[in-house]
C-alpha cells in the first residue's frame, strides 16, 4: 500500500520569524473561509423557517435544552412547542445537543442554528482535503475540498436544519481516523478506540452512523487479516458503546425501555416496509392501542411501544412479500441517490415563504440538477481510471458507498441521505481527472506533435 505523508513541506513555504506556514494549509484556509462566506450568504438571503417535520423537532428540543428544560418536546395537534413538556427519544441527540449549545452561547434563533450549519459545512473542507491527500495526493485533496467548498447543492442545504451538516463532519473525521490506524503495517490499540470514539458520536447524531462498524471492519480485514481486523473492530466497538451508553442509560430512566439511541429507527424501518411503501419516507397509517405512527410522538408510551412494534409489523410485512421488497429496493436505491431539489421546499418553508425573486426557484432547480448528475457521473465513471487492485484505501471508498446502499436498502431512501457520501463523490471525480487530464494532454500532444512539424517543413522547403 502507498504511505502518503499528509504533512510533507511543499515546494514553497513562507518564513516569518519563527512561523512556517505551508501554501497547502494557506489554500485550504482560504477555501475553508469562502466555503464559510458562501453558506453565510445563502443563510442571510433565504428565510427558510422550521416549520414541521425534523426541522421543527430538532430546533424546539435545542431550545428546550438551552432553556434547562432537558430533551423533551411538548406538542400541541400540530407540532412541538418550546417549553417543559415530555421526555422523548424519538430522534436521535447529537444535532439538538449542537443546537442547544448554541442557543446557550448566543440565543435562541433560526439564524443562530443557520449560522452553526454554515460553520460546521466549512469546517468540513480541511477534514476533506486530508481525506483525498492521504488516499490519494495533495492535489486531488485540494480539488475535492475545493469542490466540497462550492457546489451549489452542498450550499443549498445549508438554511435547514437537518442533521446531516453535523453528521457529515463527523463521518468525515471517522474515516480519515480510519486510515490513519495502518501507517507502514503498525498496529497500536490508541487509534482504535479514536475510530469507535467517533463511530458513536456519528451514531447519537444520524442512524446512519452504524454503517462505519462494518465499514471499519472491512478495512482492517483487507489490510491486516481476520485475527487483528477482529481485534480491532472489538475495541472501535468498545469505545463507541462507551460513548453511547450515557444516553442509552438516560433514555432506560426516562422512557424506561431499553432504546440505545432514538425510537425513530423502528418507525423508519416501518416506513420501509408496508402496504403503502413507495421506498421513501411516507409515514405508514398504522394504528397501535389507537395511536397512529405521526401520533407515536405525543407522548413517551406510545413513543416506546411504537418502537417495539414496527419491527414486528416490518420484518413480517417483508417476509410475506417478498416480490414487493425487490420492487421496493430499486425505490430506494433511486430516491437515496436522485437529484437534491427536495431541499426546495424546505428552504421555502414548504410554501409559506418563497424564493425571491420568483425566478430563482426555477433556476435554482436547474442548477442542482444539473449539477448533481454531472458530478455523480464523472464520480462514477472516474472509479475505472483509479480504482487499483490490492489498494486498502482506494477500496474503502466503494466499500463505503455499497454499505451506505444496502443500510438504505434495508431502511428507505432519500436525496438529503446521500449528502455524507458528497466527499468521496468529489474525491473521485478529483481523483479521475489528476488521471485523465495528463493522459489527455498527451493524446492532444500526440497528434499535434505530427502536424506542428509537418507544417514547420512545408515552411522550410
Amino acid at each position: 500500500m502507498r504511505n502518503v505523508t499528509l504533512f510533507a513541506a511543499p515546494a514553497f513555504r513562507w518564513r516569518t520569524g519563527a512561523l512556517r506556514v505551508s501554501t497547502w494549509w494557506l489554500a485550504i484556509g482560504g477555501l475553508t473561509v469562502l466555503a464559510f462566506g458562501l453558506r453565510l450568504i445563502w443563510v442571510l438571503y433565504t428565510d427558510a423557517i422550521p416549520l414541521g417535520g425534523d426541522p421543527h423537532w430538532y430546533y424546539t428540543v435545542g431550545i428546550n435544552i438551552a432553556n434547562g428544560d432537558g430533551f423533551v418536546a411538548a406538542r400541541n395537534e400540530v407540532w412541538e412547542l418550546p417549553g417543559p413538556g415530555e421526555p422523548t427519544a424519538f430522534w436521535p441527540p447529537g444535532y439538538p445537543f449542537a443546537l442547544g449549545a448554541t442557543f446557550w452561547l448566543f440565543g435562541s434563533s433560526v439564524t443562530a442554528a443557520q449560522v452553526l450549519n454554515a460553520v460546521i459545512g466549512a469546517l468540513t473542507v480541511p477534514l476533506v482535503f486530508a481525506l483525498g491527500a492521504r488516499i490519494f495526493s495533495r492535489g486531488v485533496g485540494l480539488a475535492a475540498a475545493g469542490l466540497f467548498a462550492v457546489f451549489p447543492n452542498v450550499i443549498a442545504g445549508t438554511p435547514v436544519l437537518f442533521a446531516e451538516p453535523l453528521f457529515t463532519l463527523i463521518f468525515t473525521a471517522a474515516l480519515l481516523a480510519l486510515l490513519s490506524t495502518s501507517t507502514d503495517g503498525e498496529r497500536r490499540w490508541l487509534p482504535y478506540l479514536g475510530v469507535g470514539f467517533l463511530i458513536g458520536l456519528a451514531t447519537l447524531t444520524r442512524g446512519q452512523g452504524v454503517v462505519l462498524v462494518p465499514i471499519a471492519a472491512a478495512y482492517w480485514l483487507m489490510t491486516s487479516g481476520w485475527l487483528p481486523a477482529s481485534r480491532a473492530t472489538a475495541l472501535a466497538l468498545l469505545a463507541a458503546t462507551l460513548v453511547i451508553a450515557p444516553w442509552t442509560v438516560r433514555n432506560a430512566v426516562e422512557l424506561h425501555a431499553f432504546v440505545p439511541v432514538s425510537t425513530n429507527s423502528s418507525a423508519v424501518l416501518r416506513i420501509g416496509h408496508f402496504e403503502g411503501a413507495d421506498g421513501t419516507v411516507r409515514w405508514s397509517d398504522d394504528e397501535i392501542d389507537g395511536f397512529t405512527m405521526l401520533q407515536s410522538v405525543y407522548r413517551p408510551e406510545w413513543e416506546v411501544r411504537g418502537y417495539r412494534e414496527y419491527p414486528r409489523l416490518a420484518i413480517g410485512y417483508a417476509l410475506t412479500h417478498p416480490g414487493d421488497e425487490v420492487v421496493l429496493s430499486g425505490k430506494k436505491v433511486y430516491h437515496l441517490y436522485k437529484s437534491d431539489i427536495d431541499v426546495i421546499p424546505w428552504l421555502e418553508t414548504l410554501g409559506a415563504t418563497p424564493l425571491e425573486p420568483s425566478w430563482l426557484e426555477g433556476v435554482l432547480r436547474n442548477v442542482m440538477d444539473y449539477a448533481y448528475y454531472a458530478m455523480l457521473f464523472a464520480a462514477v465513471g472516474s472509479t475505472f481510471l483509479w480504482a487499483r487492485r490490492g489498494d486498502a484505501d482506494r477500496s474503502l471508498l466503494l466499500v463505503i458507498v455499497l454499505f451506505w446502499t444496502l443500510f438504505h436498502i434495508v431502511l428507505i431512501g432519500d436525496p438529503r441521505y446521500h449528502q455524507p457520501l458528497y466527499p468521496l463523490f468529489f474525491i473521485s471525480l478529483a481523483a479521475g481527472a489528476s488521471i485523465a487530464g495528463p493522459a489527455l494532454l498527451r493524446a492532444i500532444e500526440r497528434v499535434i506533435a505530427p502536424r506542428t512539424a509537418a507544417t514547420d517543413d512545408a515552411a522550410a522547403s
